[in-house]
């Protein structure tokens, strides 16, 4: 599960969003790729700049199955409401994509889904 966020969201305002409701832990050192890791309700974060301007939060489930998709959820509304973002989606497997842009959350339509090649 996936957040990717544009605008001002830096590093320091998805750890306030992650920490806004619940414990969010970061984990000591770097693991990859990724600029912090960290647990928050048994689910792995992974925060790491995807382009100029752009930050990708990573949500792997840990101990409960479909826990990555709430924590996911929370976090896209955290965010949206606490950090200048121009725009951001969370997109994954077997949820409906969601976007944030003009201040607004909504369902994101997916081409592939709406459109034929007839």
């Amino acid at each position: 599960m996936d957040v990717f966020v544009w605008g001002g969201a830096d590093t320091a305002h998805a750890l306030r969003a992650l920490q806004a409701l619940r414990c969010f832990e970061v984990l000591d050192g770097p693991i990859g790729p990724a600029d912090v890791v960290g647990v928050r309700d048994g689910v792995v974060v992974e925060l790491r700049y995807s382009d100029p301007g752009g930050l990708l939060v990573r949500f792997v489930d840990g101990r409960r199955p479909g826990q990555a998709s709430i924590v996911a959820h929370s976090f896209l509304w955290m965010i949206t409401r606490r950090a200048p973002v121009e725009e951001a989606m969370l997109v994954g497997p077997g949820i409906e994509p969601l976007r944030f842009r003009d201040g607004r959350i909504q369902r994101l339509t997916v081409l592939g889904e709406c459109c034929t090649d007839e």
